[in-house]
């Protein structure tokens, strides 16, 4: 006897707050994806600032002082947002919160360009919640 799948009344697809805000604000996702892949790529500061983290781990005389204490500032991550994760952010899907500030970022961005004030990410992603990774096991000790 062959078995199936009970049907299931489909959900209609409402517009996330992510998704009504672009089309509020008339802002296109192929503009998002190359203004994040600009403004999270590696420029001549950020090659800088990986030289000395590296060069701070390989000196001995640095190797127990902080990055902080040196004053070495973090890089950006060199990796703009992909498209997966903007069509995950437009159907208000859970988004890890590195994926979440390089989208406020290029929100901004782009919002500064038109002359509007900056938006924070509560009022762009409304109450999604923001995805988390599996929790490290402790080692017994």
């Amino acid at each position: 006897m062959l078995q199936c799948r009970p049907l299931v009344p489909r959900r209609e697809k409402t517009m996330g707050s992510f998704q009504q805000f672009l089309t509020d604000k008339n802002i296109p996702t192929e503009k998002l994806l190359r203004l994040s892949r600009q403004l999270e790529s590696y420029g001549s500061e950020g090659r800088t600032l990986l030289k000395k983290r590296s060069a701070r781990r390989r000196d001995k005389d640095t190797q127990g002082k902080s990055y902080e204490s040196l004053s070495i500032g973090k890089p950006k991550s060199g990796r703009g947002i992909s498209a997966q994760q903007l069509q995950a952010a437009l159907g208000d899907l859970p988004l890890t919160a590195s994926v979440r500030g390089k989208l406020v970022r290029a929100v901004n961005a782009v919002l500064g360009k038109q002359g509007g004030s900056p938006v924070d990410a509560p009022a762009l992603f409304g109450a999604s919640p923001v995805r988390r990774g599996a929790t490290a096991k402790k080692s017994a000790s």
